[in-house]
């Protein structure tokens, strides 16, 4: 595995989560993070795909949450075909918040085995 593959993989498995194929019950799952960076004032929703932390997903709408184990499913899949180990992983997780300036932004964290963090903004 080259390490240069975990950005790739990070940045479209996160654009795919954020992006407008995630559409569950109704509604765009950017949808419902939005409202929640929005009503959290600067203070960030955080998804962590790797580890899992469950204690963040009480903070979260039923509507990800659903769509949360829909991809947690489909990481393994999605990380072989971007020929990256997961063992190689030691964090990932999304950041949504929203700025002072009032926008609101997307960021996807990597920390690889060696502790070199990767952090991008994705466009949703």
């Amino acid at each position: 595995m080259k390490y240069k593959f975990i950005k790739s993989m990070a940045h479209n498995f996160t654009h795919s989560f954020v992006g407008g194929c995630n559409y569950v019950d109704g509604t765009f799952i950017i949808e419902d993070l939005y409202t929640l960076a929005r009503l959290n004032r600067g203070k960030s929703v955080q998804i962590s795909w790797i580890p899992v932390q469950t204690e963040e997903l009480f903070r979260l709408t039923p509507r990800i949450r659903k769509s949360i184990g829909h991809y947690r499913e489909w990481l393994p899949k999605h990380a072989a075909n971007h020929n990256v180990t997961l063992e190689c992983v030691k964090e990932f997780y999304l950041q949504v918040y929203m700025a002072k300036n009032h926008q609101v932004y997307v960021k996807a964290i990597t920390v690889d085995d060696r502790g070199k963090r990767l952090e991008q903004y994705v466009y949703a």
